[in-house]
């Protein structure tokens, strides 16, 4: 294993084609209902409304 060196820079780079799949892939798991399971929703209309 070999050390860290802390002088050493670091070079990141931006993909955007990756990034584009990623974003599709978050939003295709969020649109088949697999992200957001098991959190509880609140239906609105069991509140009180109160308008003047």
């Amino acid at each position: 294993m070999s050390k860290r060196e802390p002088n050493k820079q670091n070079i990141f780079e931006f993909d955007e084609e990756g990034t584009n799949e990623v974003s599709e892939q978050i939003l295709n798991s969020y649109n088949s209902g697999f992200i957001g399971e098991g959190i509880e929703t609140v239906d609105s209309s069991t509140f009180s409304s109160t308008e003047g």
